[in-house]
């Protein structure tokens, strides 16, 4: 069981860190005054492995509006990256487990 549980916090681990530098490249575009972001380019300048295709599976808008009164989070679209991150990343575990509804959005 302990295997398991390093595994888990090992694959957590490397998802804080990449979203991290999500989180940074996002917050240094805001901080230059940008109104809109590229969601694939900032999502590249972390480290994310994604294109503009990808993004539409995901239902993802390319471009997106900056609100710099809001953190970040609330407006970029994390949630599906790391859905998308973690299923490309992670396999085995088939989807990753804090938004398996955003992962599963097509119906059965």
């Amino acid at each position: 069981m302990a295997e398991l549980d390093s595994a888990a916090a090992k694959a957590n681990a490397e998802a804080n860190e990449v979203f991290q530098k999500l989180a940074a490249a996002v917050e240094e575009r805001v901080k230059s005054k940008a109104t809109s972001l590229d969601v694939a380019e900032v999502s590249q300048r972390a480290g994310l492995e994604i294109d503009a295709k990808t993004l539409e599976e995901l239902h993802v808008d390319a471009v997106i509006p900056v609100h710099p009164f809001l953190p970040w989070h609330y407006w970029f679209p994390w949630r599906p990256l790391w859905c998308w991150w973690w299923r490309f990343r992670y396999p085995w575990y088939r989807c990753c487990p804090w938004w398996w509804y955003r992962c599963h959005w097509y119906p059965w």
